[in-house]
Order: C-alpha cells, then structure tokens, then sequence
C-alpha cells in the first residue's frame, strides 16, 4: 500500500475515533490530554527507533499510531457549544455572502461579544442567520447588532429525517436566529479578511455580469452554478434532472472544472516552457490564474481541493520529483484533512475523492480492455470509461445518501461533458471580455444558447423511462462492504494474488447474509407512526412493506416536497414497496366517522383523531387518541373529557396552544406526548 495513502487513512482513523469516543467517561475527563500523552510517547518511540535503525515494521506501525494521534488531537469537539442561555443582545460579524432563498437571506455569522447582566462581555460561536427579505441585506464583513438570542439547532424530529443539526455541526455551527428588520441594526463597523473580501467581491461582480449577459433565468442559473458554484437560484426540479441524467457534478465547481481551465492554460502558454526558465514562468501564471479562479468561485471546498491537488502535480516537475496523481490525491486530502479535519464528514468531499479514486485506479484498466482506431471514437470511449467508473466509485456512496442512481448516465455523460467543456471556455472569455459592449452581448448569447442545450439534454434524458432507480437503500456496514468488495477486486487486478479473491467472496457473503436477514425483517415489520410534520398531522401505518398514510391533504403536494423532506428516508430504508394515502378530510371505509373526529382501526388497534371539543366524559375506546386542529385549549376541559388517558397531540395545533398545554401538564404531571418537542411517536410491533 503507498505510504501516503497509509498515513491518511490514520489521519482519517483518529478523526473517526474522536467522533465515535469523545463523549465517553475518558472523554469527560480530558480526553485531549490523555490522547496527547499517546501521542507524545508514540512520537518519543518513533524519534529513537529512527535514530537507532529499529526493523521497518516497527518503525512503520509507531508512524501509523503517531498520524491516529494527530488526527485525534486536530479534531476539534462536536459537543462545545457556546451557551446563549442568558443573552438579551449580541453582535456578530458576517462570515459569508449572502444566500438567497426563497423568503430569507441565509447568512453564517461570527459572534464577537454579547451583553447580560447589564454588561457587554467577550463572546464566540458560530451561527447561521436568516434574515427575512423585507429587512436591509447584509453583506460579507457588516457588523451586526441583534436583538435576543439565538437558539439551539433542533435535531431531526421524524425517523430517518435528514439531520440539520448534525450537518451544521460539522461545520462548527450549533445556533440559529431568524431576523426581521426590527432585530438588527447595521453598526457601520466592519471585521474582514482581505483575501476573503476580494474573493468574495470578484464573485460578486461576476455574478452581475451574468447576470447582465445571460438573459434566460433557467439559464442564468445553471451558469452561475457551473462557473460561481452557487446554486441559490436553481429551481428544485432542475436540480432533480441533472441528479437524475448523473450529471449533477457539472453544477458543483469541482475538479471537472478545474481540470478544463488548466487545460486551457496549458495549451494557451504551451510556447513559454520552451523558453529559458520558461518552465518556471509557465507554473507561475499558471498557478496564479487557477488560483484566481479558485477566489473567484469564493474559494468553494471542492474547488481548493481540486485547485491543490493540480498544485501538487505541477510542482512535482521543477522540484525533480516523478509526477504521481496517486500521491497528488492522498497528499491533498491530507493537506485539506489537517486544516479542518471535520471535512471527512462533508458528503461532496466524500464523493469528490470518491469520484478522483475511481478515474485514477479504475479508468485506465476499463480504457486499455477496449481499442478503437477512431481518434473520435477513442476520445468518446476514453470519456465514457471516466465517467463510468468515476459512477461506479460514487454510487455506493449515492445510494447511502441519496436513494437514487442514473441509469442514463453513460449514455447522456457524453453530450453533457461535451456542451460543459464548450460552455465553460465560453464563459471564461466571456467574464474576462464584459466590458466591451457589443462583443460582450454575442459571446453571452453564446453563452445562453449553450446552456440551453446542456439543460435540454439534461431535461429530456429525465424524461426517458427508468431514468433512475429509486428507492435503494444501503446501510453503513453494506456501504462498507461494497466498497470492501470494490478495494478487493482493484487489488486482485492488481497484485493478482488469490488473497484478494477470498476477499471478494467473504465481503459478497456477508452482503449477501445482511440482505436476508433484512428481507425477513422488512417482511414481518409493523409501525406506528405519528410524524413531526410543521403546520399538519402525518400518520404512518406500516404493516411489512406496505404503508397506509393517514394525512391532511395539503401534506399530499403534487411535488411530494412535504413527503421528501419528512418521511421518504424512513420509508425508503424501511424498504415500504406499496403506499396507500388516505387524506383525513376525506371519509375511507376503513375510517370511522365520529361527531367530533375520526376512528380507525388498524392491527387491532384503534387510532382516534380528535378534531372537535367534546362536551361529556369519553371512555377509554382507543389506543392512541390524537388532539389536532386546536380542538382543545385547556387542560381541564382535557381532563374532564379524557381523565387520565395518555393524549398526543401534534403539529396541527398552534403553537402557543402547545406551549400552553405542555406547560400545564408538566406542572399536574400529565400522561401527554407533545410532538413538537419530543419528536416524533414511534411505536413498532
């Protein structure tokens, strides 16, 4: 195994160890200082085995522990999150440009002090801000002044529900506050990094003018997302066809990117290395105009990564060193991993490496099994092979976050790389060509035609039957097990060694055993779920692969996005095939109408919704009674109706009637379940 690559997976090992034991009793107890004393007898270890010529095996075991220690001690805690409990008023500076949203601007922000007890004191944290259109747009290094206190972002409040608050914590961010314009103040005061400010500002002015130069809104979009990296204006079913035509990476400013502009370079400035010290001219403008383009995209994740890994690889050549893209990989990864090593959580970095891994190892064995003659069809075939096994690589990883897999993607991948390719050089002349009037305007209907075409391509392969695969599912021991298959096979290719083999075999067994078991599972499963929905009630009733969806019917949108966001990851990793939607306002007949709501009967238990105040005491007739729609206000007209019975009550009651409610039944110690705070109600038979 290379060296390299040995010492970034210890580095990632340490990162993982810390995520999985930090909130242990050594963790309580200083697990920084604990770990840092292994490390720094690891180290002691290593220095005098390497002075005294100790066996490579050794020595190499002792580095391996000593990147495990690094990686422990670089990581900084998940769980430290300033306490905002006692804040009437803060102030943060900005941190970010603006995003914009549908109703809001969402804005990350650095806090810098705060004020309690009458007294303004020293403060930090991270925090997300939404600030609602109607009040004046901040912008990246205001400072502002807020009234109240941010508060904690919730967890996931539905099973399988893609989880905000673990995202952001990745990313140090742990409060948010959403603004109206009389909940700040602009202070007039400024805290900026240059080098951000003019990243950030040349982002800006290339955004206007595209703006300026691509008329079509569709189209506009598509070219900030592919040159800015910014999606903020794409519309979601976009966004749905490039991911189902698999050529979602062309929005995301990446190494696809990064790749066609240093080709450009490369040719444009191929006379310079013929030159004296030419070679070393050639690197620097080279290096200079990438890393221009990586601060006019904001200095995105990806596009640094991609922009130091290029840097590797050019540099390999004047400082005597064999150009290696397996090292460029491994290297830049572990550059990217020490500086934040919460990166390794971060999904595009994870399919970007990903992605890298499977064109670097794979590629080159798919492209040598086929010849053409053809310099066009070899060139076709030698994308098609990147393409393919860049999918390959990443869709374990897709299934596990996404559900999903193009089934088009070879067939579409050429076309897309082709109107990208055209597309991106365009736009490149055209940002650097904007002031002149009239040629400006020409190359931006050049620009506009272009990507009109790429998202005809894109529209029409979403539009072809099967165009994706749905509803897969993997978890994280069967995604590791699919790549443990996939690092077998590349080994056994490589090393031909009958080892790798058995490998292949142990890895597929288990796969095969963990599908079984699973399809056993699923069969014979039940649910009952009352769901955390804003605003409506949601109720699952699962019995084997078959679900029953008790709902409002505004929850049963014909873009489905209620459904998406809330329950369609449970549902999909509970491998539900067939689902049946009953709308509440609608009568079923297999729903009981009542004066005051409905009664349905399920698996032998009965569910009642309570939609209308009762006035005389009701027996105990259901298993789970269900308050919606404000029908009660108060807790003794409850309890004169209900006694003692256990009550649930959901998001279709107003909040402050919750708050009400909730407060009351602390205080005389009630039997009730509120969704909006405890989540959702799981009961599984």
């Amino acid at each position: 195994m290379n060296a390299l690559l040995r010492y970034t997976l210890a580095f990632v090992g340490g990162i993982l160890l810390h995520g999985i034991f930090s909130k242990s009793f050594v963790g309580n107890i200083g697990y920084k200082f604990v770990f840092g004393a292994v490390l720094f007898l690891s180290a002691l270890l290593f220095l005098l085995l390497r002075f005294r010529k100790s066996n490579r095996y050794s020595l190499g075991l002792l580095t391996i522990l000593l990147f495990v220690g690094l990686g422990w001690v670089r990581t900084p805690s998940l769980h430290d999150k300033t306490d905002f409990s006692h804040v009437i008023a803060y102030e943060v500076a900005v941190t970010s440009p603006p995003e914009t949203r549908a109703k809001t601007y969402k804005i990350e922000a650095m806090v810098l002090k705060a004020q309690w007890e009458n007294q303004w004191h020293p403060l930090s944290g991270k925090i997300l801000l939404y600030i609602d259109k109607g009040a004046p747009k901040p912008h990246y290094g205001d400072v502002l002044l807020i009234r109240g206190a941010p508060r904690l972002v919730e967890p996931p409040q539905n099973p399988a529900q893609f989880d905000y608050q673990r995202f952001l914590s990745y990313k140090q961010i742990f409060h948010q506050h959403y603004l109206r314009s009389t909940d700040f103040a602009l202070t007039g005061k400024r805290e900026t990094n240059w080098l951000k400010e003019w990243a950030f500002t040349v982002s800006e002015w290339s955004d206007v003018a595209l703006r300026r130069l691509v008329p079509l809104d569709r189209e506009y979009a598509v070219a900030k997302a592919m040159i800015l990296g910014l999606r903020d204006e794409m519309d979601n079913e976009l966004v749905q066809a490039y991911s189902a035509a698999g050529a979602v990476h062309v929005l995301s400013v990446s190494g696809f990117h990064v790749g066609i502009f240093v080709l450009l370079l490369a040719w444009l400035l191929r006379f310079i290395k013929k030159r004296r010290h030419g070679l070393f001219l050639y690197l620097g403008i080279t290096l200079g105009i990438m890393w221009f383009y990586a601060v006019l995209t904001g200095l995105s994740a990806p596009v640094v990564r991609s922009a130091l890994m290029v840097t590797i690889l050019l540099l390999a050549e004047p400082l005597g060193k064999t150009k290696d893209t397996k090292n460029a990989l491994f290297g830049s990864a572990l550059i990217l991993l020490v500086l934040d090593p919460l990166l390794i959580y971060s999904v595009s970095f994870q399919l970007s490496y990903a992605a890298l891994g499977g064109i670097l190892f794979w590629q080159p064995v798919l492209y040598q099994s086929l010849t053409f003659k053809d310099w066009f069809l070899d060139k076709i075939w030698e994308v098609s092979a990147a393409a393919l096994t860049a999918q390959l690589a990443t869709f374990p990883l897709a299934v596990y976050y996404f559900h999903q897999f193009p089934t088009y993607f070879l067939l579409v991948n050429p076309v897309v790389v082709g109107l990208s390719v055209a597309m991106l050089y365009v736009a490149f002349v055209t940002l650097a060509l904007s002031w002149i009037p009239f040629l400006s305007v020409g190359l931006g209907w050049l620009l506009t035609m272009l990507t009109w075409l790429l998202n005809q391509a894109v529209v029409l392969t979403e539009q072809l039957p099967y165009s994706v695969l749905g509803n897969l599912s993997f978890s994280r021991l069967e995604l590791l097990l699919v790549y443990g298959i996939g690092g077998c096979l590349l080994a056994l290719l490589y090393y031909r060694n009958v080892r790798w083999f058995c490998g292949i075999g142990i890895a597929s067994v288990g796969l095969l055993i963990l599908q079984v078991v699973e399809i056993k599972t699923f069969n014979k499963q039940k649910w009952l779920v009352i769901h955390s929905v804003p605003k409506q009630s949601a109720v699952s009733l699962i019995d084997g692969r078959q679900a029953v969806l008790v709902a409002d019917s505004a929850f049963f949108q014909p873009d489905q996005k209620p459904f998406n966001f809330y329950l369609k990851n449970f549902y999909v990793n509970q491998s539900i095939g067939y689902t049946q939607y009953e709308p509440l306002e609608v009568p079923a007949a297999d729903v009981k109408i009542l004066p005051f709501g409905k009664l349905i009967v399920w698996q032998g238990r009965k569910i009642l919704f309570v939609e209308k105040p009762i006035a005389w005491t009701l027996p105990p007739i259901a298993d789970y009674i269900l308050i919606r729609n404000n029908a009660f206000r108060k807790s003794e007209q409850l309890r004169i109706v209900f006694g003692n019975q256990r009550l649930i009550f959901d998001n279709s009651n107003k909040f402050y009637v919750l708050d009400t409610l909730e407060k009351q039944a602390v205080s005389r110690r009630l039997p009730w379940y509120f969704v909006n705070k405890k989540g959702a109600l799981v009961a599984q038979f």
